[in-house]
């Protein structure tokens, strides 16, 4: 028996990772991604008369996550704060699109799949349960953003940011 099956029976093989020129070139290519996602929202909301009550709003905050992570990918393992920048940037626009989703205006689409939506009226039962479910997702979501911004300050400050760290 050859030493990899061994080692891939004993859990130690070792996993395989990117070349720092590959991860380069893919989160390049996802930024210009999501570039692409921001370029194409502004566009269509340029003849909208309501932007922020426009569905296209939702396209500049993806975009930008796409963008952020792409960054993230293509950033060396050697720039700690950077990237912990970046990824605040990129969970605080996830964060965004989410609550835009749950709490913004206008007329929302999210009552098409659910069964319980046979009530009219102001409290149709599979809208106010979209609302209600992206609204958790939502204050989740600002949460996670908000513990992103407060570890990035602390690295900022010089801090340990470290998991497990008894600080």
């Amino acid at each position: 028996m050859g030493s990899s099956r061994k080692a891939k029976a004993s859990g130690t093989a070792k996993k395989k990772d990117f070349a720092p020129g590959q991860r380069l070139a893919i989160g390049l290519a996802v930024i210009a991604v999501g570039i692409g996602v921001v370029v194409l929202g502004v566009d269509s909301l340029a003849n909208k008369a309501d932007k922020f009550a426009a569905g296209e709003f939702a396209a500049l905050p993806v975009g930008m996550v796409l963008a952020f992570g792409g960054a993230l990918l293509a950033l060396p393992q050697s720039l700690p704060r950077m990237r912990s920048l970046i990824a605040a940037l990129m969970i605080t626009a996830l964060a965004l699109t989410v609550t835009w989703i749950a709490f913004g205006p206008g007329e929302s689409s999210l009552m098409s799949g659910f069964s319980l939506n046979s009530v009219r009226g102001p409290l149709q039962t599979g809208h106010m349960l979209g609302r209600i479910l992206f609204g958790i997702g939502a204050v989740l979501a600002d949460l996670m953003a908000l513990w992103a911004w407060v570890r990035f300050f602390v690295a900022l400050g010089g801090g340990a940011v470290t998991r497990g760290s008894s600080r």
